[in-house]
């Protein structure tokens, strides 16, 4: 796996390390008027988050029932499944509807507006199913626009629209960062765009009652314009991930904030706009350990007062989920870390497993609440207000 497919697997644009990183571009700070296009998810702004990709022993699991019980109390109301279309297709034709119920009977979606993340494209590779592939790519007789493959995922659509429809969804998203595959040649642009083209067209066509996209970082409408465009003129909302970090992994302040928040909204042009991931690490100082990103208790709450802002303030800003309750184990953050090492980029694996390690707003080890949290909860009851529930 390249460095640049782990960076951006986590919603960082670019590995500028040893460089400096570009200026912010100046922020407009005027609220974009959008036609809510989205008839499953009631007018007005929307807050939730996901809890974690690491298992929950049962104390962490009685915390976590307790934070999402608050959140909901305080305003949450979208939550976030997320699964592969190769955990779904086993063989060509045959789907796994069990796999699918498994991912919707997560206790923190009780409640909750439904975004469902189906990876094709992923950061980290090609998620499609195995009978498409050959030791990670497609096969040698297959691009991503081969009748096949496009063929295949539309009967899959077939299938995966009956699926969504009785359950309270009201996005699906199709790809996952998918600008670090297409950069590492396993797909190319042109044949994302026929790829992704023809499946959101057939969806708008026969589920128009849940919306469709697919996720990007920041980066991509620079780095994949065509694929980005073709995405954007066939949704009704443009999803994004977005950290409060640097493109060299340094935790960044209100400045830069602003001004990836005007790129958003320049992007987005005049489509609504969701943050599939929504961040901001702490660092490790809060920890009396020396820290390589920087980042603190305050700067984390600081960060999520600001965009709970934008969100109450500005009606382009739809929806988010934040990423995420719990900090990444230290043995799952340490993998990405030593992936990354492993290649040759030690101080960059040191910073992507201490962002990873301090994401979220409980500590790992002891689920030591950080004030964000509290900060978190005010914004959701914020943001309730602007959508007048």
């Amino acid at each position: 796996m390249a460095a640049a497919a782990l960076l951006t697997g986590c919603g960082v644009d670019e590995i500028t390390i040893g460089s400096p990183t570009p200026s912010p571009s100046p922020t407009s700070g005027t609220p974009t008027t959008v036609e809510p296009s989205l008839s499953r998810l009631a007018a007005g702004p929307h807050l939730g988050m996901i809890t974690g990709f690491d298992p929950l022993n049962a104390e962490r699991a009685e915390q976590a029932a307790l934070r999402y019980s608050q959140a909901r109390a305080s305003g949450a109301s979208v939550g976030r499944v997320q699964i592969d279309w190769a955990e779904l297709e086993t063989a060509p034709g045959v789907y796994n509807a069990q796999a699918l119920a498994d991912a919707f009977a997560d206790p923190g979606l009780e409640g909750m507006n439904i975004v469902v993340l189906l990876s094709t494209l992923d950061s980290e590779g090609l998620t499609i199913p195995d009978y498409l592939l050959e030791d990670g790519a497609l096969r040698d007789d297959l691009t991503l626009a081969s009748p096949e493959v496009v063929d295949a995922f539309s009967a899959f659509l077939d299938w995966l629209g009956p699926q969504l429809t009785p359950r309270d969804v009201w996005l699906l998203s199709i790809a996952n960062e998918p600008k670090g595959p297409v950069e590492d040649g396993l797909a190319t642009e042109a044949d994302a765009v026929t790829f992704y083209s023809s499946a959101m067209d057939q969806w708008n066509a026969d589920v128009p009652e849940i919306g469709i996209t697919a996720t990007f970082t920041l980066a991509a409408p620079n780095g994949i314009p065509l694929f980005f465009e073709a995405v954007r003129e066939r949704s009704d909302i443009v999803s994004l991930n977005y950290y409060c970090l640097s493109g060299d992994i340094q935790v960044v302040g209100r400045t830069d904030w602003e001004a990836r928040v005007a790129d958003m909204k320049a992007d987005a042009g005049d489509r609504e706009i969701f943050i599939q991931e929504l961040g901001c690490p702490v660092g490790l100082s809060p920890q009396a350990q020396p820290t390589a990103i920087g980042g603190s208790l305050a700067t984390q709450a600081e960060f999520f007062e600001y965009m709970g802002d934008v969100f109450a303030t500005d009606p382009q800003f739809r929806a988010a989920t934040m990423f995420q309750l719990y900090d990444w184990s230290p043995e799952l953050a340490g993998l990405f870390g030593d992936s990354l090492r492993d290649q040759g980029f030690p101080v960059l694996g040191d910073r992507l497993e201490e962002w990873l390690a301090t994401s979220g707003f409980l500590r790992w080890n002891d689920s030591f609440e950080r004030p964000a949290w509290q900060t978190w909860r005010a914004q959701l009851e914020r943001v309730r207000a602007a959508r007048q529930d």
